[in-house]
């Protein structure tokens, strides 16, 4: 083997890691948002998203953390809150960017499930790592009308 050969097998090997390793961090990130927020965590469950997201939920849009805050914490009161349930996610990953698609289940204190959809999510790669710069919520039998809706 050349070393053009090797040098395109190292090349190929070290964006199959980076690859790895950023899918890893963005499935870390959409856990981290469904259990801050199911425990109530609101401080944590925002720093999981940049400064300038987009949030998209129930008919109502946000824009930026403090917004999505305001938007989402009354309706996660203790009596309110339950689990959200993810299925694997579809990340497709561009360079700094990424989208990926989950599917949830939303588990109310008695067990019963309340909602189904999918997440569709847009994410960044910030000096800190992995955040949503971006989520739509749509509920099961609706389609998305986009973040910019």
């Amino acid at each position: 083997m050349d070393d053009t050969a090797r040098d395109l097998d190292a090349a190929a090997a070290t964006d199959a890691i980076r690859l790895l390793l950023d899918t890893a961090a963005i499935r870390r990130v959409l856990a981290a948002c469904c259990q801050t927020l199911d425990d109530g965590h609101f401080d944590e469950w925002v720093k999981l998203y940049t400064d300038d997201c987009k949030y998209a939920a129930m008919g109502n849009r946000a824009q930026g953390r403090a917004e999505m805050r305001a938007m989402i914490e009354p309706l996660q009161t203790t009596e309110l809150r339950g689990k959200h349930m993810i299925s694997e996610p579809r990340i497709n990953v561009h360079g700094d960017e990424a989208n990926a698609t989950t599917d949830f289940a939303f588990v109310a204190g008695d067990n019963k499930i309340l909602r189904t959809g999918r997440y569709h999510d847009v994410l960044r790669r910030e000096p800190d790592g992995w955040l949503l710069a971006g989520r739509e919520i749509v509920f099961t039998g609706d389609g998305p009308t986009g973040l910019d809706g």
